[in-house]
């Protein structure tokens, strides 16, 4: 049975995408969930029409006065969604679902195991020891209690980066990532809000290694994890499980 969650949407421009997203959302989500708009200051057409959700029960929506990037904008939904959602969701603005089991799907593998913190939809690799890359924050699933716990994302990396390092404090406490490898769930189409009016976002850059050393962990070069990426034999959740 589907645990209450946030989905928390983040948009900025790409109008077409932005509302391809949120129909499928609707069509596709039950009504005990949340969903939490957060507009970037989009060009009129994608504002208004998140505008428009400001009346539906199930939305929740902020507006803000200019373009404070991905991670930022994340860590305000965080910081609103109800006491009593026990699964937060981070969905780019330019996915579309197809399923109406998505949520459940992404649920399981925390409600079967309590190492579990973390679930998604795109894995990132990177032949890197302990945690072999991170989950991407396209359609990204977290214990709520897990983020109550640990804290919110480092706003340092304000549009790239800052799940990686999340994955690496969850890691130092025992808490795991499980990838769920169906690309029938929903689509990804990519970078639709930087391309929609050509825009260049800046970030800090990502040391993997550095980052790890931060968290406490021993970083550690596997190759051979790499040549079995590659042969299609990696499989990320029999490594880390």
């Amino acid at each position: 049975m589907e645990q209450k969650t946030t989905i928390i949407i983040v948009t900025y421009n790409a109008y077409d995408y932005v509302k391809r997203c949120i129909e499928s959302v609707i069509k596709y989500t039950s009504s005990i969930h949340e969903i939490i708009l957060i507009d970037n200051k989009s060009d009129q057409k994608t504002r208004d029409y998140v505008k428009s959700f400001s009346s539906d029960k199930r939305f929740n929506i902020i507006l803000n006065k200019k373009n404070i990037l991905w991670c930022p904008a994340c860590n305000q939904g965080f910081k609103k969604a109800s006491s009593d959602s026990q699964f937060i969701v981070l969905l780019n603005s330019d996915v579309e679902i197809h399923r109406k089991d998505w949520l459940i799907r992404l649920q399981n593998p925390m409600l079967d195991n309590d190492i579990i913190g973390l679930s998604g939809i795109k894995y990132n690799f990177q032949p890197i020891k302990p945690t072999y890359g991170a989950l991407d924050g396209c359609c990204l699933m977290i214990r709520k209690s897990h983020l109550d716990e640990l804290g919110y994302f480092d706003e340092n990396y304000p549009w790239n980066g800052a799940p990686y390092i999340f994955t690496q404090k969850a890691w130092k406490r025992g808490i795991k990532y499980y990838y769920i490898d169906d690309q029938k769930l929903l689509t990804h189409f990519g970078k639709k809000s930087r391309l929609d009016k050509n825009v260049q976002l800046k970030n800090n850059s990502i040391d993997k290694r550095s980052i790890i050393l931060k968290e406490g962990l021993k970083p550690g070069l596997d190759i051979f994890s790499w040549i079995l990426y590659k042969m299609s034999f990696f499989d990320i959740n029999k490594r880390l499980l």
